[in-house]
């Protein structure tokens, strides 16, 4: 019986190993399939871009591009879409392929031109992809040492400075809000992601500037999101 019992366990503990193998097999396998999408159009620009218009290159490729987002000293070098929701590029890739890590993506409310708040989503990859280096934002000397974000929207570049930083619960929207029924409103709004950031910033915000949101998983607890704030300069 004991003999028994003892090869039920080792059968047990191989199963839990094969599938534990498998599994970090597909993760592995889907990260390098993220990278190779968003490498090969990284290359692609790189190479065609010569004397070509970025911007209708990539909007001939997907109707739903939108502009491309850059932080230096980060892995953040993507191409952003726009959906009809907000679900969609959540599990595809630029080119409308399932793809589990997704796609870097605007809010389906937004108008980037029109807009006063902007607000971008990513997945907190593990392997940094993504907008997994958002991490890097809390930390404090990185924080205050790189906080320009650049994006490029139909060949012009438009530069944004971070201001705030925070871990935010996912059920609490307050921080994603993008219409405003008058000034004091948005100042309210400003006022509040403002003092809910972990480092205190230089930078002087008011209701004629506009501002960009990146927003991505966190793991403090469950549901936590991080939000990264800035403001176009």
């Amino acid at each position: 019986m004991k003999k028994l019992i003892k090869i039920l366990i080792n059968i047990i503990l191989t199963l839990i190993l094969i599938f534990s193998c498998f599994s970090i097999y597909i993760k592995l396998s889907e990260y390098k399939k993220a990278d190779k999408v968003y490498t090969d159009i990284r290359e692609n620009i790189q190479k065609e871009n010569q004397n070509k218009d970025k911007y209708q290159q990539l909007y001939n490729e997907n109707k739903d591009y939108r502009l491309w987002i850059k932080i230096n000293n980060t892995n953040i070098d993507y191409p952003v879409v726009q959906g009809s929701d907000n679900e969609f590029y959540l599990t595809h890739d630029f080119y409308k392929n399932p793809l589990s890590s997704g796609s870097i993506f605007m809010d389906y409310r937004n108008n980037f031109e029109n807009d006063n708040c902007v607000i971008l989503y990513g997945h907190h990859m593990k392997n940094k992809t993504m907008f997994g280096d958002l991490v890097q934002f809390k930390t404090e000397s990185f924080f205050k040492e790189n906080n320009l974000i650049e994006i490029e929207y139909k060949g012009k570049t438009y530069t944004y400075e971070v201001f705030s930083v925070y871990v935010a619960d996912l059920n609490n929207e307050d921080y994603l809000k993008i219409d405003f029924n008058a000034d004091n409103e948005f100042k309210e709004y400003l006022n509040y992601i403002t003092e809910k950031s972990m480092y205190k910033s230089d930078i002087s915000i008011d209701t004629s500037d506009k501002i960009i949101t990146l927003y991505t998983c966190s793991y403090e607890f469950k549901d936590a999101r991080t939000i990264v704030h800035a403001k176009l300069i």
